[in-house]
């Protein structure tokens, strides 16, 4: 059980037992709190942060039965509130056995005072809208692409800058910090972390900083911060290659594949060159009006990117089909028939998306003449890398100079991979084992970006439970691959 500590409501940092956040939360009989923190902790500026927390004991006939050390879930996003998805918060439940789980919206998130909210981004970002949105299928050409998001993104900037936020103090190292004044004021004396994506590289960050306090780290699906100054291009290549790894994996298992696409290291290319001498183009309703679609091979890739896990079968099909200009397949690849003219991120704040994604680069972060030149070099990268548009973001976040390294620590840890997740598969884990020895990794066959299966809460069980001692990982290939689709 959480022990919070009685203060003064003018103290700062200081935790009050108040109303849960969300029904969800009141549902599961969480003991819920408000934290007040300094929103510049190295330079008090006036103004406060609050942030919602919720402590979920298990459910347990005998209190001396529950795991002395809790779970605290990083959620990733970045941005995105899990404190009103109750299947959500039962995986983690189930993930992590009989132990107290704590979550909370980090500095910005939803719940969050301030919250950091931008509606207009999320109609155009490519992360959230996520195929038609006007950056992919407004046009043929890139640079009027970048018009629709980079303005948005100009725009946040300056909302939130009018609203009196310190818009520098959104980053990993300050909610790392506040993390460690909720841990003291709980009066915890180590805590477990478990973060998801982008939530991962949070979870490091307080590692990094705070290493004493963490007896272990699950990093669910991680996207790791030491890595996010990355030039843009580059995880265009990692995705690539996911791929065609993916059409390897076909022609291996297949002899039809095989013999159907037997230049498959060319497939993906060719498939590409195909939509952009001759783009799919659709017709939809948007509204009382109709509205046309563009896809072009930018599009066909950052489709795939976004929807690996439910297409990888039918991806040896597509990619022998269109290159001979048959486009029969577009029609639901694109998911046409979804359309939707309003879109909406309902869980997302999505300032505290750009500011974390942004600010955390530091001084890393690129100019418009950086960004405009990777986009032509590479006009894919428009639909699922959102470093580049940080060059629209109006300024540096403030994080330590060490930010940016690589984390080097003996905290056991766990990562878990999903096979068909192109943006963070098993190569952060790789890097990263080489600072951190204790470091374990799985890979789940068949699955993508959070994967969902008993495996995972089995070995996340084991893990908890001795997290220096070798995991069994024998279980990661539970869920069978789909058939391949050839002719």
């Amino acid at each position: 059980m959480a022990h919070a500590q009685d203060q003064d409501e003018d103290t700062i940092p200081r935790l009050e037992s108040t109303a849960c956040a969300t029904q969800v939360l009141e549902d599961l009989n969480a003991s819920c709190y408000t934290f007040y923190g300094q929103e510049n902790w190295d330079d008090p500026n006036g103004n406060t942060v609050e942030l919602p927390i919720g402590v979920i004991d298990p459910e347990t006939e005998n209190e001396a039965d529950t795991e002395s050390d809790p779970v605290v879930f990083f959620p990733g996003g970045p941005g995105y509130s899990i404190l009103g998805n109750a299947d959500y918060i039962e995986q983690l439940r189930k993930d992590i056995g009989n132990r107290s789980l704590v979550v909370f919206d980090p500095r910005g998130f939803k719940h969050a005072t301030p919250s950091l909210e931008c509606p207009g981004y999320a109609a155009v970002s490519p992360y959230h809208n996520i195929i038609h949105t006007p950056a992919l299928t407004s046009s043929l050409d890139p640079m009027e692409r970048m018009a629709h998001i980079t303005e948005e993104v100009a725009a946040c900037y300056q909302k939130l800058e009018d609203e009196g936020v310190e818009i520098s103090q959104y980053t990993e190292s300050a909610t790392s910090r506040d993390l460690e004044e909720i841990r003291n004021l709980l009066d915890y004396d180590n805590v477990n972390i478990f973060g998801s994506s982008t939530g991962s590289g949070t979870a490091l960050s307080y590692v990094r900083y705070y290493p004493d306090s963490v007896r272990s780290a699950i990093l669910g699906w991680p996207w790791y911060a030491s890595l996010r100054n990355r030039a843009p291009l580059d995880e265009f290549y990692t995705l690539k290659r996911r791929f065609t790894d993916v059409l390897a994996m076909c022609v291996e298992e297949s002899e039809a594949c095989r013999e159907q696409i037997p230049a498959w290291f060319l497939a993906i290319d060719r498939a590409r060159r195909a939509l952009d001498d001759k783009p799919y183009i659709a017709q939809v309703e948007s509204g009382v009006e109709q509205k046309t679609l563009y896809f072009d091979g930018a599009a066909f890739l950052d489709t795939l990117y976004l929807m690996l896990p439910q297409y990888y079968g039918e991806l040896p099909r597509i990619v022998s089909e269109v290159p001979e200009g048959d486009y029969s397949s577009l029609h639901d690849f694109f998911m046409i028939d979804k359309y939707n003219p309003v879109t909406e991120a309902p869980n997302y704040a999505m300032g505290a998306f750009l500011a974390q994604a942004c600010n955390d680069m530091g001084t890393n972060r690129p100019t418009p003449q950086d960004s405009i030149a990777a986009v032509q070099r590479e006009p894919a990268i428009i639909g699922f890398e959102p470093i580049w548009l940080c060059a629209w973001w109006g300024g540096d976040g403030d994080v330590p100079p060490e930010h940016n390294d690589i984390v080097t620590a003996e905290t056991p840890a766990l990562a878990i991979h999903g096979q068909m997740d192109p943006c963070c598969g098993t190569r952060w884990s790789e890097e990263l084992a080489e600072t951190m020895p204790n470091l374990q990794a799985i890979e789940m066959q068949a699955l993508g970006h959070s994967p969902v299966n008993e495996c995972r809460s089995t070995v996340i069980n084991e893990f908890l439970g001795d997290p220096l001692a070798q995991v069994d990982t024998s279980c990661q290939n539970e869920v069978p691959l789909a058939e391949w689709q050839v002719e």
